[in-house]
C-alpha cells in the first residue's frame, strides 16, 4: 500500500512509522525540513519538503497512485484542503485531523463524507472521551473494552506487598475469570508467560469479561474510590469536553469543578457549562489548590495546554493528598515522570488519534486497534478468516511469536479466557497483545 502523511510533528511521525514497519511505501510531507529530519534518520520513508496541500507537491509526492493519505498538520484548514486536492487525484481514502469544532459540527454544508474526508479526527474530545473512561474505573491506569464491549482490559499499578499475586508465577495463581497479558517494569514491557512473576511495583495489565475484570483492581492493593468530586485543570478543548461529557451525569451526584487561569475564557466557560462551578485562577499555584480542597475531590485531572504545566499541577495535588490523578500529555516521554511523581493515570492524545488511523486502514479484518504503555505494544481485536494460518490450530501450535499472547477468543456468545490446547477457529474474534517486534509477524498468522 502507499500511504502518504502530510506532517511531520508527533502524530504524522508515529502514524508514518507504523505504516513504515508494516511495511507500507511511506511518503512524509512537511513545510519543515527541521520536522523532516527525524524521520529522514530513522524511519523507512520518503522525506518531501513543501506544503501538503499543494498539488504540485502531492503529485511530487504520488498522490495519483496512493491508497491512503493522512494530514495531520497543525492547521486544520491544511488539512482539510489536502484530502479534497487528494480525493480529486482519486485516492480511496483520506484522513485529516482537526481541531476546530466549528469544521466538526454536522451541518449540510460541511459533511466530511460529502466533501472527500472518510475520517475526521479530533484529538482532544478523543483524550476527553478516554479520561472519562478512566473516571468510570478508579485505580485503573489505562481501560480498554473489547467485543462490542463484553470484554475490558484494565492497566493496574501493584502498589501493596499485601496484593494475593505478588512473587508468585503467573502458572501457580490458579483458575481466575481475568488473565494477565503484559506487565511493565522498570520502563519495559513484556508479554508474561507461566513462570513470570509479578513484583511490587509492576504496572499490569489484565483483560477479562466486562464486569468480572473489574474485581482485580483489588489486586493493586488498594480499594478503589466512588468518583463522586472532580476538580478539572485547564479550560480548553479537552477539558471543556470533559465538562460537557461529565455534565450529563451531574443528576447522579457528581460535582464537577473547572479551574481556568484566563479571566475572558472562564466567564465563557461558565456561560457555557451551567452545571460546572468555573473557578477563574492558576491551577498551578499551590495556594490555589489548597483553598479549593483539591484534596477532598476524588479525581484531579491536569488537562492545560501545557504537559509541564500539567506534572507541576499532578505533583502539587500529589502533595496535597489528591485520591486519583489524571494527567493530559502531549509526548509519551514524560510518562516514566509522571509515574515517579505519583499520577495514577495518563493520556496522550496522538496515540489515541494513531490508533484510529490505523484501525481504519486495517478494517477489513481488524475490528479494534489500540496501544499499550504509549505504543510499546499494540492490542489487537482480529475476525479469523477461513485462510488465516492460525485458523484451525491450538494455541500451543499457532506459531505465536514468545513476546505475543492470545488473551481472549470471542465465539458467538461465548466468551472464552484460552490456554495452550484452545482452539483458534474461522470467524472467531480474538484479543491479540503483541510487542512491537513481533507486531507483523503476528499480523501475517492472524491474515491481516
Amino acid at each position: 500500500m502507499k500511504a502518504i502523511v502530510i506532517g511531520a510533528g508527533k502524530v504524522g511521525y508515529h502514524i508514518a512509522e507504523q505504516l513504515a514497519r508494516e511495511s507500507n511505501d511511506v511518503v512524509l510531507i512537511d513545510t519543515s525540513d527541521q520536522s523532516l529530519a527525524p524521520a529522514r534518520e530513522a524511519l523507512d520513508v520518503m522525506p518531501v519538503l513543501g506544503n501538503g496541500a499543494s498539488p504540485a507537491i502531492l503529485e511530487e509526492a504520488g498522490v495519483s497512485q496512493a491508497d491512503l493519505v493522512v494530514a495531520v498538520t497543525t492547521h486544520d484548514e491544511v488539512n482539510i484542503i489536502a484530502c479534497l486536492t487528494a480525493k480529486y487525484y482519486g485516492v480511496p481514502t483520506t484522513v485529516a485531523r482537526v481541531r476546530n469544532p466549528d469544521y466538526t459540527l454536522p451541518t449540510k454544508a460541511l459533511m466530511h463524507g460529502q466533501i472527500g474526508i472518510d475520517l475526521i479526527i479530533h484529538p482532544e474530545r478523543l483524550a476527553a472521551l478516554e479520561i472519562v473512561k478512566l473516571l468510570k474505573t478508579p485505580t485503573a491506569g489505562e481501560v480498554g473494552f473489547y467485543a462490542d464491549g463484553r470484554i475490558q482490559l484494565l492497566g493496574i499499578r501493584i502498589t501493596s506487598s499485601n496484593s494475593s499475586i505478588v512473587d508468585k508465577p503467573l502458572s501457580q495463581l490458579g483458575p481466575r475469570n481475568f488473565l494477565v497479558v503484559a506487565i511493565s517494569r522498570d520502563e519495559s514491557l513484556m508479554i508474561p508467560d507461566g513462570t513470570s512473576e509479578i513484583k511490587l511495583g509492576d504496572y499490569v495489565y489484565v483483560i477479562g469479561r466486562t464486569g468480572d475484570v473489574e474485581g482485580s483492581v483489588f489486586l493493586a492493593g488498594r480499594i478503589p474510590n466512588e468518583i463522586k468530586t472532580v476538580t478539572i485543570v485547564g479550560g480548553g478543548e479537552t477539558g471543556l469536553r470533559i465538562c460537557e461529557i461529565l455534565s450529563e451525569h451531574h443528576e447522579e451526584g457528581l460535582s464537577i469543578k473547572l479551574i481556568e487561569k484566563n479571566p475572558e475564557k472562564a466567564i465563557w466557560l461558565a456561560e457555557r457549562l451551567p452545571k460546572v462551578l468555573v473557578i477563574n485562577g492558576d491551577g498551578a499555584r499551590m495556594d490555589l489548590l489548597q483553598s479549593e480542597r483539591v484534596n477532598e475531590s476524588d479525581a484531579l485531572i491536569a488537562a492545560t495546554g501545557s504537559e509541564e504545566v500539567n506534572l507541576l499541577v499532578a505533583m502539587l495535588g500529589r502533595r496535597l493528598g489528591a485520591k486519583e490523578i489524571i494527567v493530559l500529555l502531549g509526548r509519551q516521554e514524560y510518562a516514566a515522570l509522571a509515574d515517579t511523581i505519583g499520577v495514577h493515570a495518563t493520556v496522550v492524545p496522538r496515540i489515541l488519534t494513531a490508533s484510529t488511523i490505523l484501525k481504519l486502514l486495517r478494517k477489513e479484518k481488524l475490528v479494534d486497534l489500540s496501544f499499550l504503555k504509549q505504543g510499546e505494544a499494540e492490542v489487537m481485536e482480529v475476525v479469523i478468516s477461513d485462510d488465516a494460518p492460525v485458523a484451525g490450530k491450538e494455541l500451543r501450535n499457532a506459531g505465536l511469536p514468545r513476546n505475543s499472547l492470545i488473551g481472549t477468543i470471542i465465539r458467538g456468545a461465548e466468551v472464552i479466557i484460552p490456554h495452550g490446547y484452545s482452539e483458534i477457529r474461522p470467524q472467531d474474534r480474538v484479543v491479540v497483545f503483541a510487542e512491537e517486534d513481533a507486531v507483523p509477524r503476528v499480523q501475517k498468522l492472524l491474515g491481516l
